[in-house]
């Protein structure tokens, strides 16, 4: 690949700036918000509300965001929304009671349910023709920069000085976000997102889409199980750290952080298979393929016997997973065109983030000291791996013939 002509396009490296600095103001978000609810409310139920709620409002927000994309654009929306979460996030420093810290986690949710499928979107109107493959290994290897960096600075910043400076900096970080996204024109591939007049009924396209492109089903049942287990690895590595490991509450950043280590190795692996995987069959191939491999290493989890253990295969578990993100977005953005994502994404990324609150409240499940810690995770394990067996059977068959 010539990474200069991937990064010397403006407006691919104006893009790619707001997704690193929302990306790690979101990972710190993600392993401060157990810190903060652990600490003065509870790391049982309480921290799987807290997990849960988070996300709740992608999932009854969908159409309203969905609308709200195709008529204005992603851009403004995103700028609002960023500046929102800014707004709200030193609040939780400052909840007096758990019903208010779980009211604004709602908002901060609602913010994201526009955030995510925003930049999803900014993000694929700026990929240079023919570079799908080595554009969304780039963007993924960005978030997990941001998965290695994150994690660890919220954990050490909350330790050597206050969860509240630690939220406070967070704040004034996306407010950084906000004013990059700012400086991005109004492009016109952005502008092509906006419906037209005659557009068709959301749920008429979106009946279309998938009759059109019934490989899109091989893509997304496999990504709803590995979103169910994703949700249950949040809370699942905080017990873990706790639990079996018997370590301090902010260890459990270092463990998130050894995942996004390695799909950044991934991201390596990824970028050589790009000259590789040019059609559509290896793509999907290497898709379910990964994705298997990820579940199975993951699900060795249960057997780690120490903390270095379970790094080393959060580590290995990444590799396969940055080549599964990398795929996924190559093979929609090869099915689909850019109108058409923004309604998929609309569609599909409400339904995993059910998936991922499902995986999350499954916690309770160990809580209610109905399943043991090694139990729950080989449920929570199952979810990802058996999807993707039936769809990698039909493929071997149809290989065959």
């Amino acid at each position: 690949m010539d990474h200069s002509k991937l990064w010397g396009d403006a407006a691919f490296r104006r893009i790619s700036l707001v997704l690193a600095v929302d990306s790690v103001c979101s990972w710190m978000l993600v392993a401060a918000l157990p810190l903060v609810v652990a600490t003065r409310f509870g790391a049982g139920a309480e921290l799987v509300g807290g997990l849960a709620l988070r996300l709740l409002p992608s999932l009854l927000l969908a159409p309203i965001v969905a609308s709200l994309l195709r008529r204005s654009g992603p851009r403004l929306p995103v700028l609002c929304s960023l500046f929102v979460t800014a707004v709200a996030t030193p609040g939780l420093a400052f909840a007096t009671d758990a019903m208010t810290l779980q009211m604004i986690v709602l908002v901060i949710g609602a913010a994201d349910a526009v955030i995510t499928p925003g930049l999803l979107t900014l993000r694929a109107a700026v990929v240079p023709a023919g570079r799908n493959m080595e554009a969304n290994t780039a963007f993924q290897a960005i978030d997990r920069f941001a998965k290695i960096f994150g994690p660890p600075a919220a954990g050490l910043a909350a330790a050597s000085t206050s969860i509240v400076t630690t939220l406070v900096a967070l704040a004034l970080a996306q407010i950084g976000a906000v004013l990059l996204l700012m400086l991005q024109p109004g492009d016109k591939p952005v502008r092509q997102f906006a419906a037209p007049s005659h557009a068709s009924g959301f749920g008429q396209e979106t009946i279309a889409i998938f009759r059109e492109n019934p490989v899109l089903w091989t893509l997304l049942l496999p990504a709803f199980g590995y979103m169910a287990s994703l949700g249950a690895l949040q809370p699942f590595l905080f017990w873990l750290n706790r639990d079996q490991f018997h370590l301090g509450p902010e260890m459990w950043t270092l463990l998130l952080a050894a995942q996004g280590a390695g799909a950044l190795i991934g991201a390596v692996v990824s970028h050589r298979f790009a000259r590789v995987l040019t059609s559509t069959r290896t793509l999907l191939r290497a898709y379910l393929v990964s994705s298997l491999l990820e579940g199975v290493s993951t699900f060795a989890l249960i057997f780690a016997p120490d903390y270095l253990a379970a790094s080393a295969l959060l580590i290995v578990g990444g590799i396969p997973e940055m080549i599964a993100f990398a795929t996924y977005f190559t093979l929609v953005q090869r099915c689909l065109p850019l109108e058409r994502q923004t309604v998929l994404y609309a569609i599909s990324l409400p339904l995993m983030d059910a998936c991922l609150i499902a995986g999350i409240v499954s916690g309770a499940l160990y809580t209610s000291n109905l399943l043991s810690l090694g139990q729950f995770w080989l449920f929570a394990s199952a979810c990802a791996v058996l999807p993707v067996l039936p769809f990698l059977a039909w493929r071997r068959r149809t290989t065959g013939r």
